[in-house]
């Protein structure tokens, strides 16, 4: 049965009905009860008598309730905008604006929220996990992480990574991203990382091991306009590690050469890489003498393999699923000794650390190594 919804002429409403909240809301469930009886279901109805779309809403209705910021007519408009809209007209003329069909819904005694604002995202307590090769003489490697609530730059040694293996090196590392481990670029025997300086876009290499403001050194401008910086070895042949980074505003991939990363090493191997949010250096997986790379899908949250050295499409593997609840993703070599690299990965709903085995990093191969990450 087709409800007959009276007009309320905009004149009338004044300013502050418009702009006023609901009072009465319903789910979404309740209004595709709704529109099972008005409409059989079809949002996109408009038969010709004056009532459009899933809930049969008159045109002067929809126009006095704000409608025509979605859409010309109801029908024109997505469900959601539809019910948004409904909502204001339930608020205002109550359920009898629908008649039996919103009665027979229930939409007098429903009351619930139809779109209810999205909880935040859990979010981890540390941040730029970064391998750094071995900096204790232990013969494991170490990683390094920003404790995101102090900008407290930390050293955790493997190959448990835990709690009471945490020494500060350093403070103020909140204000740098895409902290990368290059390895050894200055031939002292400890390996090096890079930072971006939020604030100016700036490259900076720092040597280790406590990679302080001493050993702070400008290499490249301008790198705010990359993302997923990602070391991923010596590609060129050249005896010097390579890094990749996106460019944000296109997506392209490119390569740089170390040990400067400057623009004039600048290479051009992909586009499209946008659609991922972690892209990360895992090594050689596949056996060929190349490294690889590791990949997690925004929209899926789907984990790829990509081979080098050009990282093409052709060589994308599809190796995991879920990847996108994890954050701080890394490899950090072999410690299983099983001769494959691991990864790391902090699970943000509860803080703990895990560890993947390689070259599949499957969620059967998932271990707890720590807490409060």
């Amino acid at each position: 049965m087709r409800a007959v919804l009276a007009a309320v002429p905009a004149a009338a409403l004044g300013v502050s009905l418009l702009a006023a909240q609901p009072a009465a809301a319903a789910s979404v469930a309740t209004w595709d009860k709704v529109a099972n009886c008005e409409s059989t279901d079809n949002w996109s109805i408009n038969t010709g008598n004056g009532y459009y779309g899933g809930l049969q809403i008159w045109k002067p209705t929809w126009d006095a309730f704000g409608g025509t910021q979605y859409a010309a007519y109801p029908h024109q408009a997505t469900k959601e905008q539809q019910i948004r809209i409904a909502e204001k007209i339930l608020a205002t003329q109550g359920a009898g604006a629908w008649g039996s069909c919103g009665a027979g819904a229930g939409l007098a005694g429903d009351h619930a929220d139809p779109f209810p604002a999205e909880p935040p995202a859990p979010q981890s307590n540390m941040a730029h996990l970064t391998p750094v090769g071995d900096l204790t003489g232990d013969g494991v490697p170490d990683v390094i992480a920003v404790e995101k609530k102090t900008g407290d730059l930390y050293r955790y040694s493997g190959p448990s990574f835990g709690g009471g293996s945490r020494v500060k090196l350093g403070y103020g590392w909140n204000g740098m991203s895409d902290i990368v481990g290059v390895g050894d670029l200055t031939g002292d025997g400890v390996a090096d990382i890079l930072a971006v300086d939020k604030e100016s876009g700036d490259l900076y290499r720092y040597s280790g091991p406590s990679y302080n403001g001493g050993s702070k050194a400008k290499i490249g401008s301008s790198w705010d306009s990359m993302s997923n910086v990602t070391a991923v070895g010596d590609l060129t042949g050249d005896g010097v590690p390579d890094i990749i980074a996106v460019e944000k505003k296109t997506g392209d991939l490119y390569r740089y050469s170390g040990p400067n990363y400057n623009g004039g090493s600048k290479v051009k191997i992909g586009n499209g890489w946008n659609v991922y949010s972690s892209i990360v250096g895992v090594g050689d997986l596949t056996g060929d003498g190349v490294a690889d790379i590791i990949a997690v899908e925004k929209r899926t949250g789907d984990l790829y393999r990509y081979s080098g050295p050009n990282y093409n499409g052709g060589t994308k593997v599809k190796i995991g699923t879920s990847w996108d609840g994890m954050t701080g993703i890394t490899a950090v070599g072999d410690v299983t000794g099983d001769g494959v690299p691991d990864l790391l990965a902090i699970d943000p709903s509860d803080h703990k650390l895990y560890r993947y085995a390689g070259p599949g990093f499957t969620g059967g191969s998932r271990v707890q190594i720590g807490t409060n990450w």
